[in-house]
């Protein structure tokens, strides 16, 4: 109990830990940028050149998103296309080969039925109950 909880506690410590740098960062940076000895003319210059570069990044990370998405979309669109029409092509197969089995079959049937008597096959022997019938025991 006291090994799991110690080790909660180190990762709650290491999480802290990196925010606490990750924000120090942050606030390192912007009080290196506010108080270096720049005129107010260089300072809004140079913000308003990072707020630009920053916004040209995010909309081009938007365009690349959203380019991203529609050539993944136009993909599954494409293989989902291929997997239905292969589907349609092995069912319509299957169906062919159903329907010509049953005719197959029916036509046995109507065949068999159509002549009642059984013509014994040269090449096959008579089974031992039509031998003993035959002969009458």
């Amino acid at each position: 109990m006291n090994n799991q909880t110690t080790k909660t506690t180190d990762t709650k410590n290491k999480t802290n830990f990196t925010k606490g740098v990750l924000v120090g960062g942050l606030v390192g940076a912007a009080t290196a940028l506010l108080l270096t000895p720049k005129s107010g003319k260089e300072m809004r210059r140079d913000l308003s050149n990072q707020t630009s570069n920053l916004k040209e990044k995010t909309i081009q990370m938007k365009d690349e998103a959203k380019l991203k998405t529609r050539l993944g979309t136009m993909a599954g669109k494409e293989k989902a296309s291929n997997m239905v029409g292969s589907v349609k092509d092995i069912t319509s197969q299957m169906t062919s080969q159903a329907k010509e089995k049953i005719n197959s079959i029916k036509n046995k049937n109507e065949n068999s039925a159509a002549s009642p008597t059984i013509q014994n096959d040269p090449e096959i022997p008579p089974s031992p109950e039509a031998s003993k019938e035959t002969l009458g025991e």
